[in-house]
């Protein structure tokens, strides 16, 4: 499908199969694009079979559960995938802040579900919990187990001059039931106001820093590369950014008219990831 047509446009000319036939490596967002809640979306399987012996990752800003946890998800699920094709935004952000710890321990007080908090202490980070200690950085991820006093403390640090990094920008989470949760970006958004500063980075897409870990990781170049998902400001921001293909589906949070209007255009568009696998195997 391409952007160019009007609507849920369904491109066939030949060059732009060649370009699908050329990936080598599907990034996938999950909520929305694959799944939604603990269950697959609608032609989901028949993605998968369609790849042949393309590799996939799942790239999820989601923070508030341990990557592994995301892997037995999607294994229950009928995805067979192992740890190296799971990446979260916690794992980025323990990157970038080993990067910028140059070998020292840093201490964190985080803003994060316990599984947030264990990926921290597990990737060798000191974890604060009280106010008035000396400390590098807050940290924020998408906190389901959040309190005001995490709140407070936090602000008290920020209002200190304290650095501080955010996992993801999602300012909701998608459920079942048309229903969504507070996420990350709400709590970043709750943080401003009360102290107004911004994050120094925010790692989760649209910022590039897991796009750029799976390259050098796979030693993959960019054109053979794409990123579907179903949001405009996270899945389909990063693609551009990053250099890589873009496929949009409208399962999720967008629509057609959302991209439209979001000068975000990505090059393909598909109602759903059943299409995006029909596609795929026009080329069997």
């Amino acid at each position: 499908m391409r952007h160019n047509e009007e609507e849920h446009p369904q491109g066939s000319c030949q060059q732009d199969q060649k370009k699908l036939n050329r990936i080598r490596c599907w990034l996938l967002d999950m909520d929305g694009t694959i799944t939604l809640g603990e269950q697959l979306l609608p032609g989901a399987e028949l993605f998968f079979q369609a790849l042949n012996q393309a590799d996939y990752v799942f790239l999820t800003n989601n923070s508030s559960r341990r990557a592994m946890d995301y892997v037995q998800r999607m294994n229950r699920l009928g995805i067979p995938i192992t740890r190296r094709q799971m990446l979260t935004s916690t794992d980025a952000l323990i990157l970038y802040l080993r990067q910028l710890s140059a070998g020292s321990e840093l201490r964190l007080f985080p803003v994060g579900t316990p599984e947030f908090e264990a990926e921290l202490a597990e990737a060798g980070f000191q974890l604060i919990h009280q106010r008035d200690q000396a400390i590098d950085f807050v940290v924020i991820g998408f906190d389901t187990s959040l309190t005001y006093e995490k709140l407070d403390i936090a602000c008290d640090y920020l209002r200190r001059e304290t650095r501080w990094l955010a996992a993801n920008p999602d300012l909701v989470c998608p459920m079942p039931d048309d229903r969504v949760l507070p996420d990350c970006g709400s709590i970043i958004a709750f943080l401003t106001a009360c102290t107004g500063r911004r994050p120094e980075r925010v790692i989760g897409k649209p910022d590039t820093a897991m796009i750029d870990m799976i390259l050098a990781d796979r030693g993959l170049d960019r054109d053979v590369v794409a990123m579907v998902g179903d949001r405009i400001y996270t899945d389909l921001a990063v693609a551009q950014r990053a250099g890589i293909t873009g496929v949009a589906v409208l399962s999720g949070e967008s629509d057609w008219s959302d991209i439209k209007n979001s000068g975000i255009i990505p090059e393909y568009v598909f109602p759903s990831i059943r299409e995006l696998a029909d596609r795929l195997r026009q080329a069997d």
